[in-house]
Formats: C-alpha cells, structure tokens, sequence
C-alpha cells in the first residue's frame, strides 16, 4: 500500500514537472513572437534548453544528438546565405531587386530563427504522444530513407503548402498574419521564416510530413533530420536571398516545373497574387498562378550589367565590437549604433582575434551599395580597426591599403573617392595629399577628404546657436577643421580660447587669422579653458563623458565633431549639435548602413556624394579653404542635408543656467 501512494505521489510530481515545463515554453513561445518590442526577446534561446529538460523528463532524449546538429547546421546554413548576398562582387552581378530593404524590416524579422527555436521541442512532443518516432523504430541511414523523406515533401508538403499559402493571402487571414512576411517587398535570406506565431506553428505541421512518412513506412533514420533541415534552409534561402542562385541550365524544359530560382519567389514579394509555391512550381502552373514576367525577369537577372558606381566613401573600423556591426554577420547590427551590447562582453577575447586576423588576413571590402538621387554610391571599409592606426609600425602598410583602394576604386571607373576619419590622418597621409601624390597620371579619380563640410556644418551651428559677443571653449583647435573654424570665428568676433600644449602650432593659426589674431587665445588644459565658465563648446578631440560632466556647465551649448562623439546619455544634458553627421531624408536614399550615428551621414561622406553630384573634377585634399566653408553649407542644403540636433532637458539646462549666471551665454536656439 506504502508503495503504491508513493508511486502515485511520484507520478504526480513528474507530471507537475512536465507541466511547468511545457508552461514555461508556452511563455517563452509567446515571448518570441514579440520581436524586438519586448524587452525579454533574448529569452527566446532558453527554449533551447527548457526543451532538453523536457526531453529528460519524458524520457525521450534520444532524437536530441541529431536535433542539435541539424538546428546547428541551419544556423549556418542561414549565416552563409546572409554574408554571400551581403558579398558585392558575388550577389552584385545577379541582384534581383537592386535597392536596400529599410532598416525597420531587419528588427522586424529578429523573429526568423523562430521556426529553428522550436523544431527540435516539435520533435520530442511528437515522440511523446505518438510511437512513430520511438527509438526502438529508427533504422540506419539508407537511400530508401531519404526517398521516403522527398516523397513526402514533393507529394505532401508542396501541395499542402501552396493551398494552405493560398488561403494566408485571402483579405482578412491575411491582414492577420501574412502580412508580416509581406511587408518586405525586398527580402533578404532569412526573412522566409519571419512569420508570426500562429502561421509559424501552421508551417511547422506541414513541414512534419518528410518525417512522419517515412516513420509511418518504417525507414526514419536519425540522419534525415540534418539533411532535411540544411536542405529546406537552403531553398528557403535561395528564394529570399536577392540574387540569383539558380543557373539557366536548371530552367530548362520541364525543369523549370520542379526546381524554382530566386527571381521566381522575389516577383512574388513584389505581385502578391502570383508565384505561390514553396520550391516546386508545378503547383503555380497547374492552378495558372505563374507571373508572365517570371522567366524573362529570371534571364534579364542572369545578363544584367553591373551598377557604375560614382562615389566610394571608404570607412575602418574603430573599436573592437565595430567588427561584428557588419551586415553579413547581423543586418540588424549594421543598422544601428556601433556599441557594446552586454552579450559582446564575454566575446571580447576572440574579438581581439578575430581583428587581428582581419588586419592580416582580408583586403577592402564593399559594405554596402546604395544610391543618393539617383548617384551610385558604395561604403568601402579596410578591415583595420582604429588601434593600428596610431602604431608606428602599421602607418605605412595602412597606407599602401587606402592605396591600393583607390586605385581599384579608379580602376572600376569611380569618380570620387571619401576618406572617413582615420584614413586622411595627418600621419597617414596628410589629409589625402600624399595619396594624389603618389597615383599613377593616367588615374582619373579624385580624392575627397570632406573636411570643408564638417566644417561648414560645426560652422552654420555656431552661427544657428551662438551670438558674437559669446566667448568659446575650443577642443582639437589646432586641426584642419579647427583651424579653419577658429580664423572664422575669430574674424565674427568671438573670443576663442584654444586648447592646445603646441605654441607653434598656435601661433600660425592666429597668424592666419590677420588682425582678428586677438580673439583667438591660447589655454595650455582644459581646466584652464574651463575656468572661462564658458557656455559654448566645440568639442573636435574626443573627450571623457567624466571630464565633459565635469568641465561643461549642464545646459551649455557643445558642437562636436570628434570622434567618437559625445555619447547620447551626456548629450542629451546638453544643448547639441553634432556637425560631423548629415540628416538626409530617407525618400533621398536606400542606405541603411549605420556608419555612425543612427539616421545620420558623416559629414565626408556627404561631401563625397556632393563632388560626385556636382562633378567639377576637383580633388579635396590638405589644408581646408577657410572662404569655401560657407559655399559648402550652401551646396549642402541644395543636396538635401541639414544638421544632426539634440534638444536639451530643459530642467538641466536650467539649473546649469542657474550655476553659471555670471559666465557668457549661448542664444537659446
């Protein structure tokens, strides 16, 4: 009796255990199918492990080896799709739709690895409730297992699919569901599994059958499982990659029935109510669904030209996390700010690696075409991160790298070629000079370092934001675009104090500031400057957020240019302008590659697309002109830019006011 009330209490207790189990996956599911839009998204991934505890309560953990590499594999799978489209000289020539999707659909379709996530859970609850998958019913890996296996997709899945698909496009299914999936007009290799919950389970049913059939004959074999998975991601991926894998030859005669191409699943995208089927579109033809653009826009992919580009703005890397916000590893990172997310933390070693394998081991590779009203435009980057840049030993190699970029650039009938940041340093090669210098007679492209721009616009701000009488804190005065602001300042009548421990260096810029040399004056610190009790600060040379708290009065107006900026969480304490970022409009553009701040383009790469737009045949190069700056404003406007501003907490730059009443203040913009 004992015995049979604690077998009754234990049975009990396993199936409270089963149930919390499966109630927390529950959860978790839900959870996923929020998106980015909940803060607990990343809990997705612990279905992976709540699924092997279910696994080990019921007993049924011997599928688990062959889910966990078959899951692996898609991830692979998936990755190397996403980095061959985001590949320029492999996805470029055959691009199906040559525009960016927009940056809003890449955190739309965080979701995609949803249908991965619970696979392996749909496993072992069909080997639960069901005996078709029982250990003691799974045979060695044969070819008569993988017939079976494609039987039951080409006879079961494929014909499912398209009805079932069929039905997802009637108005208020879908309204309700498929939509999601539609919203990307321009997909990319993942977004074929980006669907919400509900159509995702739908599919997960369907895509049983290569499974079960086999089961229910009596030949499933462990090994179907991984070759199933690779298989299906592979077409998947084909179909939503954007350029196109399927090669003529696979198109011929009765071919064209069986085996679909990218093209073909792209004019769906793009027709709605055409080219249903999943990968076999026998079922299109028979029901009278295929596009009559479908094999002439498959040949038209194959034969296509190459884009010319017009402009090459050539980008680095900065610190070491900037290596992974690149679009083939996440097009999500690489629409959004460079910084360090709490899972780059424990990376950070291999991220040490894998920068310096890239220094050694990669050459200048495209990050992302784009266009600018209608001018081609292109973001080269070397594959250098900002460290090697200030070693003594990497300069000259560093060198012959932005060399060799523009000659290829030339070579591919480039017209303008941008230098971001580092890559016009002084000790790199003057600002671009030493690059002209050394360029072969015949070469026709020209070099832009884009500095007249930043100049312009950390100038318009000033004059936006400030009144002559105002007196100015200057960090990184001594600068091309230091120097330039200074003379332009001083000629307004501000008085300027630089700081800068080079009196040499100093007293060419007053000098060059005529009779206006009075305004400007020299502080040798910061603390010296800030002394001033200033309320207007240009911040050209990087400053801590601890000194920028602690020198700048809260409130006060900063224009910064440096790099890397002022972080957003000690900006928006201030009244800010960034004028080394361009607003453009998005109408303007398909670039979604965040090279900086979010929304915003370098100051240089807009001057790039401005020569480029403008084509006077001039290189930008050495020492800024001081009386261009103003016509460079001017000509940005007419392209479309504006300025980068942050609006103050008006409480904080309140008190900073009321801290400071005796110091000279900024005009309130």
């Amino acid at each position: 009796m004992a015995v049979e009330t604690m077998s009754t209490e234990t049975t009990v207790l396993d199936v409270i255990k089963v149930a919390s189990s499966l109630m927390v996956l529950f959860l978790l599911t839900l959870n996923m199918f929020k998106g980015a839009s909940s803060a607990l998204w990343w809990n997705r991934y612990i279905v992976y492990p709540v699924t092997g505890v279910v696994a080990l309560q019921l007993d049924r953990m011997h599928m688990l080896p062959c889910l966990a590499i078959g899951t692996m594999l898609r991830y692979v799978v998936n990755l190397s799709f996403t980095i061959m489209s985001k590949l320029d000289w492999l996805a470029e020539p055959t691009r199906v739709q040559r525009v960016n999707p927009p940056a809003e659909q890449h955190e739309r379709e965080l979701d995609w690895d949803g249908p991965l996530i619970l696979s392996p859970l749909a496993f072992v609850l069909v080997d639960a409730v069901t005996p078709w998958l029982r250990a003691e019913h799974v045979v060695p890996f044969s070819l008569e297992s993988v017939v079976w296996c494609f039987l039951g997709h080409y006879l079961m899945v494929e014909p499912i699919y398209y009805a079932f698909h069929r039905i997802l496009h009637m108005g208020a299914v879908y309204k309700a569901s498929h939509v999601h999936h539609h919203t990307s007009t321009v997909t990319e290799a993942i977004s074929g599994t980006s669907h919400p919950m509900l159509e995702s389970l739908g599919y997960l049913l369907n895509f049983s059958f290569p499974f079960l059939l086999p089961a229910w004959v009596g030949v499933f074999s462990y090994g179907l499982v991984p070759l199933y998975f690779v298989w299906f991601d592979a077409m998947n991926c084909i179909g939503h990659c954007n350029f196109e894998v399927v090669p003529r030859c696979l198109q011929a005669g009765p071919l064209k029935y069986f085996v679909y191409t990218s093209s073909y699943h792209s004019l769906h995208h793009t027709k709605y109510k055409y080219n249903y089927a999943l990968f076999c579109p026998i079922w299109d033809y028979m029901a009278g669904t295929v596009h009559s653009t479908t094999e002439a826009l498959h040949e038209k992919v194959l034969s296509q030209e190459a884009r010319k580009l017009e402009a090459v703005f050539l980008g680095h890397g900065h610190a070491l996390h900037s290596m992974i916000h690149l679009p083939w590893f996440s097009p999500y990172l690489a629409t959004h700010k460079h910084e360090v997310r709490w899972w780059m933390v424990p990376l950070q070693p291999l991220m040490v690696v894998w920068a310096i394998f890239c220094r050694f081991a990669f050459s200048t590779t495209c990050i992302q075409r784009y266009q600018f009203r209608g001018t081609e435009c292109a973001t080269w980057c070397l594959p250098v991160t900002g460290h090697f840049y200030f070693m003594q030993s990497q300069r000259k190699a560093i060198f012959e790298m932005i060399l060799q970029a523009v000659r290829e650039a030339d070579d591919a009938g480039v017209k303008y070629f941008g230098l971001a940041a580092l890559n016009k340093a002084e000790w790199i090669n003057r600002g671009g000079t030493d690059i002209v210098a050394q360029l072969e007679k015949h070469r026709k492209i020209r070099i832009v370092h884009g500095n007249t721009l930043t100049a312009a616009a950390v100038w318009e701000a000033l004059k936006q934001h400030s009144v002559p009488k105002d007196e100015i804190v200057f960090a990184g005065a001594t600068s091309k675009i230091g120097r330039a602001l200074c003379i332009l300042l001083a000629r307004r009548g501000n008085v300027v104090h630089m700081i800068t421990g080079c009196q040499e260096r100093f007293d060419k810029i007053r000098e060059g500031a005529g009779a206006f040399g009075k305004n400007l004056v020299r502080s040798k610190t910061y603390e010296e400057a800030a002394a001033k009790k200033c309320r207007c600060w240009i911040v050209g040379k990087h400053m801590s957020e601890e000194k920028i708290r602690e020198l700048i009065p809260l409130g006060s107006l900063i224009v910064d240019f440096a790099v890397p900026h002022v972080p957003q969480e000690v900006s928006s304490s201030y009244r800010y302008v960034n004028g080394a970022a361009m607003k453009y409009s998005r109408r303007d553009t398909d670039l979604t590659f965040c090279h900086d701040v979010p929304d915003t383009m370098p100051a240089c790469l807009a001057a790039t697309i401005i020569h480029a737009r403008e084509d006077r045949g001039e290189h930008e190069i050495g020492e800024l002109e001081v009386d261009e700056v103003d016509k460079w404003w001017a000509l940005a406007v007419s392209h479309g830019f504006s300025l980068a501003c942050v609006e103050p907490n008006k409480d904080l730059a309140a008190a900073g006011a009321a801290t400071q009443q005796d110091g000279p203040r900024a005009k309130v913009a």
